[in-house]
């Protein structure tokens, strides 16, 4: 009866340690938000997007009148990642020798400057403490 009980409470202990560790569901996650002007003012439509430079969460999100946010459930593990911003123009180039119709040909022309996007070198740091609320002028 006696190692019963032993057994008992050791599988109590051991128990609750196991919901202690598997409650971890992995990497912390934090919002992030902020603003992105082109040529001095909001930019009025585009995207970002986040890549991870040690960590492993990358993450995006569209950038609606200048203004962007990333809920901390799809956010960022902190560490530091490189910014990318696209804004393509939405105008498809006419080709006069293609028949009217879908021709596969959804090329928009990238407003942003290269720099910003495909050679970006842009990095943020997110952090713990936050804000990791980000500012980006693109002249």
């Amino acid at each position: 009866m006696l190692q019963r009980r032993r057994f008992a409470r050791w599988l109590l202990v051991a128990g609750a340690l196991f919901a202690m560790v598997s409650c971890d569901s992995g990497p912390r996650r934090m919002g992030v938000s902020g603003s992105v002007t082109f040529r001095g003012a909001p930019l009025k439509d585009g995207t970002i997007t986040f890549i991870p430079l040690a960590t492993k969460t990358q993450s995006g999100t569209s950038i609606v009148d200048g203004k962007f946010a990333i809920s901390s459930d799809k956010g960022l593990e902190p560490g530091t990642y490189r910014v990318s911003i696209s804004s393509p123009d939405g105008n498809t180039p006419v080709d006069p020798n293609t028949p009217p119709g879908p021709s596969g040909n959804f090329t928009s022309k990238e407003r942003i400057p290269a720099d910003f996007n495909e050679n970006s070198k842009r990095e943020v740091e997110v952090t713990l403490s936050g804000p990791n609320r980000f500012e980006f002028q693109i002249p």
